[in-house]
């Protein structure tokens, strides 16, 4: 039975490894405009990941969100953009949306070796941009990944096994307001 991919290899891939990556990523895209991080604000959390129909298997596989402020003038925001998707394209990021005014500043893409989700805006902040990766989902290293079941198919219609009592079945109210069909 097919299970639409729900069962596919996952990448490996440690929680230290996944929020290095994620840093190293930012790291490299606020040096493209000089900036430095301030890791004051750093903001992570680790998720149990999900599959998309709300499937949950309990070996050990997550996500991470992470995100950190670095220091910028408002008016330098949609200038430090430019670089950083030059750099981004370069390593094989798809940009997904983009938005560059002197003051506002909104980009995300995703891709790279990893396939992480970057958003990088300054909405809501004068002073500072804000960096924001977000990890596909990962299974630790060492750890067997669990086969999640693939759903029922659709049930349809049983018809009977003589052809002539399909006939005789009921075919649902004739009259939607009737409570007797």
């Amino acid at each position: 039975m097919l299970d639409s991919g729900k069962n596919d290899p996952l990448p490996v891939k440690s929680r230290d490894g996944a929020e290095r990556s994620a840093r190293a990523l930012i790291d490299s895209l606020a040096s493209q405009y000089g900036l430095r991080v301030d890791d004051k604000t750093v903001d992570k959390e680790f998720y149990e990941c999900f599959g998309k129909n709300h499937e949950r298997a309990t070996d050990g596989r997550f996500d991470l969100s992470y995100a950190v402020r670095a220091q910028l003038p408002g008016g330098e925001h949609g200038k430090a953009l430019g670089p950083m998707r030059k750099r981004l394209e370069a390593e094989g990021f798809k940009i997904l949306g983009y938005r560059e005014k002197p003051s506002q500043a909104l980009m995300d893409a995703r891709g790279g070796s990893d396939n992480l989700f970057i958003s990088i805006d300054s909405y809501g902040r004068r002073d500072a941009l804000v960096f924001s990766v977000e990890t596909p989902c990962f299974l630790p290293p060492g750890v067997k990944q669990e086969q999640i079941s693939a759903p029922a198919p659709d049930a349809g219609p049983v018809a009977p096994k003589d052809p002539r009592l399909a006939l005789m079945a009921p075919a649902g109210p004739s009259h939607p307001d009737n409570p007797f069909g």
